[in-house]
């Protein structure tokens, strides 16, 4: 059978020695009107130079909200880049036209955030499965080799304002080029029965944020 081709981000697999995840997630302030929306399931870190440090932002980007390489050109080495947090999973924050309490999966571009009476803040909450010991679910868009296993790779998003379908993420694993400094390691194959053709693309892998790109190591 044919792997299935679309996208989907980095979905939560069992934690390392196959524990079930519990699906814990942490909570990290958002800014009101990012300038790159952030989609369920894509890789997120912390700005760093443009001001509004610390809020989170998507590390899939071509370039992120603080203005640095992210995506394909993600790399510890660059000047001020931040580590990965984790991945994303959702949002809260007040709709600026309605006063109401929201949550969504995803937050676009320029959304601007109302005021939370019960903190006079405009921030957004953004959740985070943020366990060092995650693993991830994830398309690859070239063939798997037995090479290729536990080398790292980044996402493959480029665009600058993120990709999805209905709120979650498109992006998938960058398998034409490796460097130390990548974002995900491949740690073995999915095993999906519609998409564990590793000899071509759009198969299943299994990958744990990379020990260089974790904000926990």
């Amino acid at each position: 059978m044919a792997n299935q081709t679309g996208g989907f981000g980095f979905r939560q697999a069992p934690t390392v020695g196959s524990t079930p995840a519990t699906g814990g997630q942490a909570e990290y302030m958002v800014k009101s009107g990012l300038g790159i929306g952030i989609f369920q399931n894509n890789p997120v870190s912390q700005q760093h130079t443009s001001g509004d440090d610390g809020y989170l932002q998507d590390a899939s980007a071509a370039t992120m909200d603080d203005g640095i390489a992210g995506g394909s050109g993600w790399s510890t080495g660059t000047s001020n880049i931040q580590p990965i947090v984790g991945v994303f999973n959702g949002i809260f924050y007040v709709n600026s036209s309605t006063s109401k309490p929201t949550f969504a999966n995803h937050v676009l571009a320029s959304t601007t955030f109302g005021t939370d009476y019960n903190t006079g803040s405009n921030d957004g909450i953004g959740l985070v499965n943020d366990n060092p010991m995650q693993e991830y679910v994830c398309k690859a868009d070239a063939a798997v080799t037995q090479a290729n296993l536990l080398n790292t790779f980044n996402p493959n998003d480029g665009a600058t304002t993120g990709t999805s379908t209905n709120g979650q993420s498109t992006v998938k694993l960058d398998i034409t080029g490796t460097a130390a400094t990548s974002m995900f390691r491949i740690v073995r194959t999915a095993n999906d029965p519609e998409n564990d053709d590793n000899s071509v693309a759009n198969s299943n892998v299994i990958v744990q944020i990379s020990p260089a790109a974790s904000i926990s190591n």
